[in-house]
């Protein structure tokens, strides 16, 4: 964990025997369990969230040309690559300027 914060949760007594049981079953301590719990139900969701908006913005963008395979998108991630790592600017032959595969 990067960096952890000290939490105090009050269960009901329901809550605690279903926590309780679960961490004898598996072996664990009750707080990995709801470190688990945590985990599965708020940290997941949102980083999936986040990417799914990510993807929705991306793919939202009209105008910029993509590349249509692999091969096209591994010479253009190259080309970016190499520019990014020289200080160069970008050479004005975007995706798509080379030869179009299908």
């Amino acid at each position: 964990m990067d960096e952890s914060r000290r939490v105090q949760v009050t269960l009901d007594a329901r809550g605690y025997a279903a926590v309780a049981r679960r961490a004898r079953r598996e072996g664990k301590k009750l707080a990995a369990v709801v470190r688990e719990a945590v985990e599965q139900h708020c940290v997941v969701p949102e980083a999936r969230r986040r990417r799914r908006e990510a993807i929705e913005k991306l793919l939202s963008v009209e105008g910029l040309p993509a590349p249509r395979s692999l091969p096209e998108w591994e010479r253009e991630y190259s080309r970016l690559k190499v520019g990014a790592a020289t200080g160069c600017p970008d050479d004005g032959e975007g995706a798509g300027a080379e030869g179009q595969e299908g």
